[in-house]
């Protein structure tokens, strides 16, 4: 549990997380420290963000986000949201690849089985670089 939130891994490298209600700047350094401790042996990190039942994210989420320092490849897919969260996304990952120079790459799909579709892709794809 972060906050509301539940993180879960599914072998054998993704990390699953199911958002509920606002996110908050202290569940972002929750995560990180969660991602660190439970991936740190991993090459790439896959994570699955389900984004249907957040209501708001805090501005100050975004800084810390876009602070996180990890130089391993990553895939995100997010799982609903709204237009409003899209474009604070797009912004964060921008922030992310340019200050932080993050290897990111995140897509938006309407239901779980896309989003599970192309990470599979993105998994083949890291394993084999």
């Amino acid at each position: 549990m972060i906050g509301e939130h539940v993180a879960t891994i599914e072998p054998p490298d993704l990390l699953i997380l199911s958002f509920r209600g606002v996110i908050r700047a202290p569940h972002v350094a929750e995560y990180a420290a969660l991602r660190a401790d439970l991936l740190s042996d991993q090459r790439y990190l896959l994570t699955l963000a389900d984004l249907r039942r957040v209501e708001d994210v805090e501005p100050a989420c975004r800084r810390s986000i876009a602070a996180i320092r990890d130089e391993r490849a990553q895939a995100t897919a997010f799982v609903g949201g709204s237009f409003r969260f899209r474009v604070v996304a797009e912004l964060i990952a921008n922030a992310a690849r340019v200050f932080a120079h993050r290897k990111l790459a995140f897509r938006f799909f309407p239901d779980e089985a896309p989003a599970r579709a192309w990470l599979a892709d993105m998994r083949r794809t890291f394993r084999g670089a």
